[in-house]
Parts: C-alpha cells; structure tokens; sequence
C-alpha cells in the first residue's frame, strides 16, 4: 500500500481514539481491505483519498455509528455506575481522608517518640530532669533510662500502624482504580 494511503488510516485510526482498541481495529482493518481492493482494481491513491473524504469526517460517522449502537439502555450497567460512584464518594469523602491522615499522623509520630526518649536521656545525662517528656502514671513518672528504650517500642508500633494505615489507603486507591476499570468494560 502506498504511502499517502497509510497516513490517510492512522489519521483514521487517531480520530477513532474515543473508540475502544478492538473496534477501532476492526475498522481500520476494514477500510484498508477496501483500499487494497480499490487499488487492486487499478485506481490511483489520490482517487480513492478522495472516493472516502476527509479523515476526520469519516471518523465522525463510524464515531456516531457506535455511539447510536451503545447508548441503549441497560439495567446493569446503571446499577454497576451506581455502585461505583456511591462507594467511590463515600470512600473519597470519609475512608481515604481518615486512612491517609492516620497513616502520616502516626508515621510522624513514631518518628518523633524515639527523638524525644533520646533527648530525655541525653538531658539526663547533662544532670536535667525534662520532666515534660515521657510516661506518667498517677504519681509514677518513668525514669529516663527506662524511658529510652519504651519510646523506641512505641515508635515501632506507632510505625506499624501507620504503615497499615497508609497501605489501607493504597488498597483503596487501587479498589477504586480497578472498580473504574470494570465499569469502562461494561459500558
């Protein structure tokens, strides 16, 4: 096939991009057998550009063709879009917001609970007494040294639960990305 004819497909091809790949392959596949027939048949490239008309135009038909052919309506797909966007608003207004903000909030947290066991004892060391920072039950007040090593405890969980938290986020990202993947298969 000629050059000019190939461009005038991926022209084509470019303004069927609303198009789901499979149909507009078929499509394309389509008008280049008729292409190849027309130019079996002896006529020249620039006649058969012509005999189909402007890319664009022709890409707008089959465009309306589909749009016509799919917009009947179905029980199931509203019910499947109904679904999604509930649950993708009820997720995007309370779960990601809460799951993300734990996740960073205690990750922040379990930095800073080693830093401040390690600032207690350091200032225990230089003879001061921080009694602002640490662990007070009633009228126990934990020692500094006792203090270090808790504080390092506590930062590993509060670490692991914000990692939950922050991975409870990805997987509901990642649920919704493929839930909108589901419903661009049933439309």
């Amino acid at each position: 096939m000629e050059k000019t004819l190939n461009s005038y497909l991926e022209q084509i091809d470019k303004y069927l991009k609303p198009l789901p790949v499979s149909e507009r392959v078929d499509i394309v596949k389509e008008m280049q057998s008729e292409i190849l027939e027309l130019e079996h048949n002896g006529v020249a490239p620039a006649q058969i550009i012509e005999r189909l008309g402007n890319p664009k135009e022709l890409a707008k038909a089959y465009l309306g063709e589909s749009i016509s052919k799919n917009s009947q309506f179905n029980w199931h797909k509203l019910s499947a879009m109904i679904a999604f966007y509930s649950l993708a608003g009820l997720s995007g207004m309370f779960i990601l917001p809460f799951t993300s903000i734990c996740g960073i909030a205690f990750i922040f947290a379990a930095a800073l609970c080693p830093i401040a066991g390690i600032i207690k004892y350091i200032a225990y060391l230089l003879g001061y007494d921080l009694a602002q920072i640490g662990i007070q039950i009633n009228s126990y007040a934990m020692s500094a040294t006792a203090f270090l090593p808790i504080s390092i405890l506590i930062g590993i969980l509060l670490f692991l639960i914000g990692w939950f938290f922050w991975k409870l986020t990805i997987l509901t990202i990642k649920t919704m990305s493929s839930g909108k993947k589901k419903l661009k298969e049933i439309e």
